[in-house]
C-alpha cells in the first residue's frame, strides 16, 4: 500500500528579482574584456556558460512564481 506523500514546504516565500540584475554586469564585463583582449580568450567561455546559468535560474524561477497559487485574499 502506498500511502500519500506530503507536499514539501516552500524554502523561499518571496523572490526579490532585484537581486537577479546584480550577477549579469560582472559576467557581461567579464565577456567583454576577454573578447576586448584584456582577459585570455577562455574567459568568454565561463561568461558564456555563467550566462546560461543565470539564464536558467531566471526562467525557473520565474515559472515558480508564476506557478505558485496565491492565496486566497482574507477579508
Amino acid at each position: 500500500m502506498s500511502r500519500q506523500r506530503q507536499p514539501r514546504a516552500i524554502l523561499v516565500q518571496r523572490v526579490n528579482f532585484l537581486w537577479y540584475g546584480l550577477p549579469i554586469l560582472p559576467i557581461l564585463a567579464a565577456f567583454y574584456a576577454a573578447i576586448a583582449g584584456y582577459l585570455p580568450s577562455w574567459v568568454a567561455l565561463i561568461a558564456v556558460f555563467a550566462f546560461f546559468m543565470w539564464l536558467f535560474s531566471l526562467l525557473f524561477t520565474l515559472f515558480a512564481v508564476l506557478k505558485r497559487r496565491n492565496k486566497d485574499p482574507r477579508s
